[in-house]
């Protein structure tokens, strides 16, 4: 995947990450869908370097799960 602005990889574990200010935009869901998702424990948040994030794998994921519901 192409580097774009709020996404960004952690090269401690070689995760990439979007921050949750993108989140919604990369998945093609209203912000309050993503917000809804990491209250119910269904999309993990992670914090790193002080920037509340989504792994893209997670992200991937919960679209997908959606897309099947």
């Amino acid at each position: 995947m192409k580097m774009t602005p709020g996404t960004f990889r952690n090269h401690g574990n070689s995760l990439e990450y979007i921050v949750l200010t993108q989140a919604a935009d990369a998945a093609g869901v209203p912000a309050h869908v993503i917000t809804n998702a990491i209250s119910n424990g269904d999309l993990p948040v992670h914090e790193v370097s002080g920037c509340k994030c989504v792994t893209l794998a997670d992200l991937l994921k919960f679209k997908a799960g959606r897309a099947g519901a």
